[in-house]
C-alpha cells in the first residue's frame, strides 16, 4: 500500500512538473511568436495610416508646421496622414497621448520648445521626457521678429533699451509659459537686464493682435504673423532673433548685430515617437521626413516664415532634446 502511495505521489509530482514545463514552453513559443510578429511589422512599415498629433490648436504655429509637410511625407510613405489637434495644459495633453500609445511608429509627435521647458515649468509631468519617447528628428528651424507697437518711441533695440532705463518697464506678449516667444524674452531679459512684463496669450495671433492695437509694447513671433500688421503700418520691427538676417526682412538687423552679443532664439520643431520605438521604424520614418521636407512645395509654403528644413538624424536630435532641457531648467529654476 505504501508503494502505492509513492507510486501516486511520484506521478502527481511528476504531471504538476510537466504541466509547469509545457506552460513555460507555450509562453516562450508565444513570446517568439509575437517578437517575430513585431519584427515582421517593422519590416513592412507603414501598412496604414500615421497619425500626428499636434499639441495645439487648429490654426496656430504649430498647426501650419505639421500641415506644410503632411501631404508630401503621405505621399512619399503611401499611406495616409492624420493630423490630429490636441492641445491643452502647455501642450501636455496632446504629449501625453503619445507617451502612451503603442510604440510602433503609428502614433507621432510634433513638438516645439515646450517639450524641454515643461519638466522645468509643471512639477508633475504625467510622462517622463525624454526617456517616454523616441526621437526621429528635427524637422524646421526660423528666427523671430522682433517687433513693437508703431507709436512706441523706439526704432531699434538700443533705443528700446535706453527707453526702458529712462521710463521704466515695458509688457511683452508672449505665447504662453514655455512657447518660443516666452523663452525668446527670457534670453533678450537674461542677456541685456531688460525688465519686461510678460502678457501671455494663447496663441501668437492674439498676442500679435493686442500690439497692433497698441494694448502691449512688444513681441517675438514668426513674421508669418507679423506680416500683416506690418504691412499695415501697426507694428514696427526692431529686429530679429537668429544669428542672420532674415530673407523677408533682409535690411533689419539682428539682435546680435546691434550689440546685444551671440544673441540667438529660434524656434524649432520636431518629431517625437513613443519610447521603446523599433530603429527600423524610426529609420524608415526619419528616411521619409527627408524626402517630403525637401520637396520644392514645402520649401515654398516654409518661406512664409522664413522656415529652414534642418532635418537631424535621431541620435542628434536626442542630444539637442537633452541640452535644452539642461539649458532651461537652469533659467527657470532658481
Amino acid at each position: 500500500m505504501c508503494l502505492q502511495i509513492n507510486h501516486d505521489c511520484s506521478y502527481r509530482v511528476l504531471s504538476l512538473k510537466s504541466s509547469i514545463l509545457i506552460r513555460w514552453l507555450c509562453i516562450l513559443t508565444l513570446g517568439m511568436l509575437g517578437a517575430n510578429a513585431l519584427a515582421d511589422s517593422s519590416e513592412n512599415f507603414p501598412n496604414k495610416a500615421i497619425r500626428i498629433v499636434v499639441p495645439f490648436a487648429a490654426g496656430g504655429g504649430g498647426d501650419f508646421i505639421a500641415r506644410s509637410w503632411a501631404d508630401k511625407f503621405s505621399e512619399t510613405i503611401k499611406q495616409p496622414v492624420i493630423i490630429e489637434n490636441r492641445g491643452g495644459g502647455n501642450t501636455v495633453v496632446g504629449t501625453d497621448v503619445v507617451a502612451k500609445a503603442a510604440p510602433d511608429g503609428y502614433t507621432l509627435l510634433l513638438v516645439g520648445a515646450s517639450i524641454a521647458t515643461n519638466p522645468a515649468l509643471i512639477e508633475k509631468l504625467p510622462y517622463k521626457t525624454p526617456d517616454d519617447f523616441t526621437p526621429i528628428g528635427t524637422v524646421i528651424t526660423y528666427a523671430m521678429g522682433f517687433a513693437a507697437r508703431a507709436n512706441l518711441p523706439a526704432n531699434d533695440v538700443q533705443e528700446l533699451l535706453a527707453l526702458i532705463k529712462a521710463k521704466g518697464p515695458l509688457s511683452i506678449a508672449t505665447s504662453g509659459d514655455g512657447s518660443a516667444t516666452a523663452l525668446a524674452n527670457e534670453l533678450f531679459k537674461d542677456a541685456t537686464g531688460a525688465k519686461l512684463m510678460a502678457v501671455p496669450y494663447k496663441g501668437a495671433g492674439p498676442a500679435a493682435i493686442d500690439v497692433a492695437s497698441g494694448h502691449v509694447d512688444l513681441l517675438f513671433t514668426g513674421m508669418s504673423q507679423l506680416k500683416p500688421h506690418l504691412d499695415t503700418g501697426r507694428v514696427k520691427l526692431l529686429a530679429t532673433s537668429g544669428s542672420n538676417r532674415l530673407a523677408s526682412a533682409p535690411d533689419v538687423r539682428t539682435i546680435a548685430e546691434q550689440g546685444v552679443k551671440d544673441f540667438e532664439a529660434v524656434v524649432w520643431w520636431g518629431i517625437l515617437a513613443p519610447a521603446k520605438t523599433p530603429t527600423v521604424v524610426v529609420n524608415k520614418l526619419n528616411q521619409a521626413l527627408a524626402v517630403s521636407l525637401n520637396h520644392p512645395e514645402v520649401m515654398k509654403r516654409l518661406a512664409v516664415i522664413d522656415g529652414e528644413v534642418r532635418l537631424s538624424s535621431p541620435q542628434a536630435f536626442d542630444a539637442l532634446l537633452k541640452d535644452e532641457i539642461a539649458r532651461w531648467a537652469k533659467l527657470y529654476k532658481p
